[in-house]
């Protein structure tokens, strides 16, 4: 690939095409950090090619997110402001397709006092609960991309100068995506089907429950009976193709909240919202946390937790081979959305129903009666190594292996 802007360019259009799957006539709205905006411009003008009616752009300046929290009070920062709401309610009406444009360091936020980043984050999340719930239904498409900054590309290579640092940090980026490849849709294509191998293969075994083991690890996870695992993409509730995070590894399903037991440690870093968690371990028991502890950001973790009664309990479990792409790359981004595609992980809070059967159509009172947690927040953590093995218990006891050493067994 050439110059800065062609991969800018064909990035843009393996976005369109490909993460969001752009219809005629829809309405497209991509929110991003300012770092982002050469990105922002090369996707609204693909989204505009293939037919869309509107693009917005919903554009935000972690400087300006900072200076808010350095100055408002804890309370301002909970109000949830009129417009935001309207906002959100007209995205929700249109059925937009949301585009997230992942740019910002890392530590941008880490000189911000805690309390006030996570007040902010409580009103975001209240503001846009229905909003989110209807892309766990898959009733919009939504995709999750990431861009480099001078300041997330500077944490990642110190040695280079900032612009090289950038066009280092973009090109492994690309990588990830499959934008290096000479046709990224076909690659993506072909990706999707292995993904979705993998899950048919567990799938096929309705497994009981997936015990983990590793150092600092022995947990078990339930599983609902009948649930899926799924990866590759999503269909919406159109019926069309969506990858809801490019890059994406994982293979995943929803688990029975109330059957987790054990304890789980860390292997990467937490990057929440401009804050690092690391070297952190749960323990959960009948489902729920009931201890925790973390050497670096306990409070943005005990934050998490106390968020409300679901933040204490897992909603999704995905397995990711240590011989993977991004793992492979040996870059540690400290972002959730590529290091999570290096590892398994699990998450806190909120379950996607549509690995269950039936259960998009579910009242919340029905999910919840088969095992899917409900919550405000879901944060996925990363707990896959070479040294993890995980095997599968199915229904009748039989132990299969699952992992061993990091990697699928063959």
């Amino acid at each position: 690939m050439k110059n800065v802007e062609e991969k800018i360019k064909k990035y843009a259009e393996t976005i369109a095409k490909v993460g969001l799957n752009v219809q005629p006539e829809e309405t497209v709205v991509v929110v991003s950090d300012i770092a982002a905006l050469d990105l922002v411009r090369a996707v609204t003008a693909m989204c505009y090619e293939l037919g869309a009616k509107r693009v917005i752009t919903d554009l935000s300046d972690i400087q300006l997110t900072l200076a808010h929290a350095k100055h408002q009070t804890v309370q301002t920062l909970e109000e949830i402001l009129p417009q935001i709401e309207a906002k959100n309610a007209y995205y929700l009406a249109e059925k937009a397709s949301m585009l997230y444009i992942h740019a910002t360091s890392p530590e941008a936020l880490k000189d911000a006092a805690t309390e006030k980043v996570m007040a902010a984050n409580r009103a975001a999340r209240a503001a846009s609960a229905e909003l989110g719930a209807s892309r766990m239904r898959y009733d919009q498409n939504w995709c999750i991309v990431g861009y480099p900054s001078p300041e997330w590309a500077a944490l990642l290579f110190p040695d280079l100068p900032v612009e090289e640092a950038e066009e280092k940090l973009l090109d492994y980026i690309l990588q990830a995506v499959r934008v290096d490849q000479q046709d990224p849709v076909a690659a993506w294509d072909a990706h999707s089907r292995f993904l979705k191998s993998r899950a048919q293969w567990l799938s096929d075994y309705n497994f009981d429950r997936l015990k983990y083991t590793a150092p600092g690890t022995d947990l078990e996870i339930g599983l609902i009976d009948g649930s899926r695992f799924t990866g590759g993409g999503h269909k919406n509730t159109k019926g069309l193709d969506i990858r809801v995070n490019m890059p994406t590894e994982e293979v995943f399903t929803s688990p029975d909240y109330r059957r987790v037991n054990g304890v789980v440690s860390n292997t990467l870093p937490l990057s929440y919202n401009g804050q690092i968690v690391d070297d952190f371990k749960l323990t959960f028991k009948d489902g729920v946390v009931t201890d925790f502890e973390a050497r670096q950001g306990y409070e943005v973790l005990k934050e998490l937790l106390e968020s409300d009664e679901g933040a204490r309990r897992l909603g999704e479990a995905a397995l990711v081979p240590v011989d993977s792409p991004i793992s492979n790359s040996g870059i540690l981004y400290y972002n959730t959305l590529f290091d999570e595609n290096a590892s398994c992980h699990i998450a806190i809070g909120k379950a996607y129903p549509g690995p269950v059967p039936g259960a998009t159509e579910m009242t919340e009172e029905e999910q919840d009666a088969v095992g899917l947690n409900d919550s405000v927040i879901h944060v996925d953590f990363m707990i896959g190594s070479k040294d993890l093995d995980i095997d599968g218990i199915t229904r009748d006891g039989e132990v299969i292996p699952v992992f061993r050493e990091g990697n699928w067994v063959e």
